[in-house]
């Protein structure tokens, strides 16, 4: 009886110690619980911020207080008493146009203004958009077995990629849209073409997936351009 008592009492110590310390972190400044997650994605309920994301706290002048690497983001960040503005991003921001080969990759910010105050605890939640978009390939069913080869080509902003079904290519909305254009040859030999496409309605944080069709008796064929967000949301379909 005694050994359980002892263990209880040490145990309620130890809790009040604990409880001492953060309050005394405080000490007339604020605490700030940050959750980041990209949009489209997931949020993950082991971690608080997303491990791609890094984050820059700038006080209200625009001078940096507080930097933090992705993956190295706090839960609980003690900031004094003022306005600050918290800066969330992924680190690709001037090199995104140069990854996977010259294909591209998403790129994530966005920046909120806060107020902290004395003694008090703020829980930011901050959903991250993404500020370019993608483009895709879709071939119709049995395409492989049609033909021997194909050229799929992209391009947008002076930046021209070839990808395969199912690659993406990522562009910047600011260039005004991208043009596409496919170059086949069939088990026979003959190589079928069609001139580059302009498609200029793009927006940021989409995936725009070129799907295209087989002639048949009755159509002429053509090209559906399926738009979904870039986490694969259904959002709409635009035929041309």
């Amino acid at each position: 009886m005694k050994h359980t008592l002892y263990i209880y009492i040490v145990c309620l110590l130890t809790f009040a110690s604990c409880q001492h310390d953060e309050m005394a972190v405080f000490e007339g400044r604020g605490q700030l619980c940050l959750e980041l997650y990209r949009a489209g994605l997931p949020k993950m309920a082991t971690r608080s911020a997303d491990s791609d994301l890094a984050v820059t706290i700038l006080d209200s002048h625009g001078n940096v207080l507080e930097q933090y690497a992705a993956g190295e983001v706090p839960a609980k960040i003690v900031l004094e008493v003022g306005q600050f503005t918290v800066r969330a991003y992924t680190d690709n921001q001037s090199s995104w146009k140069t990854q996977n080969g010259g294909k591209g990759a998403g790129c994530y910010y966005a920046d909120t203004l806060i107020t902290m105050q004395p003694d008090a605890q703020l829980n930011l939640v901050m959903e991250v958009p993404m500020t370019n978009y993608a483009a895709t390939l879709r071939l119709p069913e049995t395409f492989g077995t049609l033909f021997s080869s194909y050229t799929f080509t992209l391009a947008s902003g002076g930046r021209q990629i070839t990808v395969t079904e199912g690659e993406k290519a990522y562009f910047d909305v600011a260039d005004g849209g991208f043009t596409y254009s496919l170059r086949a040859t069939n088990t026979d030999g003959n190589t079928h073409s069609h001139s580059a496409i302009l498609f200029p309605e793009v927006e940021r944080g989409k995936l725009f997936t070129v799907h295209y069709d087989y002639a048949s008796a009755a159509t002429t064929g053509g090209v559906d351009i399926e738009i979904t967000d870039n986490m694969e949301t259904d959002d709409n379909d635009i035929k041309i």
